[in-house]
């Protein structure tokens, strides 16, 4: 068991400062804010890991308190449409406020022979906006959050490690994997600032091995893979290609959507060289 309390410190980047222009690749505006001042935080955590012969798993939760935040805030203007100071781009303008991050992560490593593992994971993250910010306004819970936090997700993955030196194959695998991200709807809603995302879940396989000579070396490593093989439409929460609106008549929603379905094959080839004598 472990616990921890420390005291963090961050200097505002200069972006964060200054920036006051098209940000390449985001859709937006982005302008800084020259009154910074650094952030500070204040972290308590506590850990637990257990570990037998068949498992391990490991509990850890935190809580963050921090004063002088920087997030991102979308600017409206006077008539609460969007405040365009170029056109085709949102505006974005840097805040500080003060804020709460608390949440907790949970690992369950599952062998019950040395060669199978299921593994299974759990992470959560609650932002807590603990005022307004810096010109933002109140309008109910609109501002209760802090944005661009990542949902609840757990990935579970079970994996089979094999070898057959008689075939020349070593560190083979066999994995399938499921990865669940949770909606997201405690999100900042003042001025627009970002929307709910919804929850999907996502299904990967995979197969490597390498291949040895007669003297057990490795002479090159294969792999084959595969994500998102039902083809699952999704965005993620955090992804900024989600605010793009290339497709405003696309009956999924707005923005553009993560990656589809994809394979993928990978070949290693370790290379080493004799020192010369």
């Amino acid at each position: 068991m472990k616990a921890n309390i420390s005291r963090g410190f961050r200097a505002p980047n200069i972006s964060e400062i200054s920036a006051n222009g098209v940000h390449p690749g985001t859709n937006i505006y982005q302008i800084g804010n020259a009154d910074f001042k650094p952030e500070f935080s204040v972290q308590e955590d506590v850990g637990l890991v257990y570990s037998t012969k068949r498992a391990v798993i490991s509990v850890s939760v935190f809580n963050n308190n921090l004063t002088n935040y920087i997030f991102n805030q979308r600017l409206l203007n006077s008539n609460g449409d969007d405040s365009v100071i170029v056109a085709g781009n949102q505006t974005y303008k840097f805040q500080q406020s003060r804020a709460n991050l608390f949440g907790g992560e949970l690992s369950v490593d599952i062998h019950p022979v040395k060669s199978l593992h299921f593994e299974n994971s759990l992470s959560l993250v609650y932002g807590k906006n603990k005022n307004s910010g810096i010109n933002a306004k109140v309008q109910s819970d609109s501002n209760r959050y802090t944005p661009f936090i990542p949902p609840m997700h757990g990935i579970s993955e079970l994996r089979f490690d094999f070898d057959s030196k008689s075939n020349h194959i070593v560190n083979g695998f066999i994995k399938m994997q499921l990865v669940y991200y949770a909606k997201q709807d405690r999100v900042y809603l003042t001025d627009n600032t970002e929307t709910p995302t919804a929850g999907y879940t996502l299904f990967n396989a995979g197969i490597g091995a390498g291949f040895c000579d007669k003297q057990g070396k490795t002479i090159f490593n294969l792999y084959f893979m595969g994500n998102n093989l039902f083809d699952v439409a999704y965005q993620d929460h955090l992804n900024r290609l989600k605010y793009f609106e290339p497709y405003p008549d696309d009956p999924r929603g707005h923005g553009i959507f993560n990656m589809g379905r994809n394979f993928s094959i990978k070949l290693n080839v370790p290379l080493s060289f004799d020192a010369v004598k």
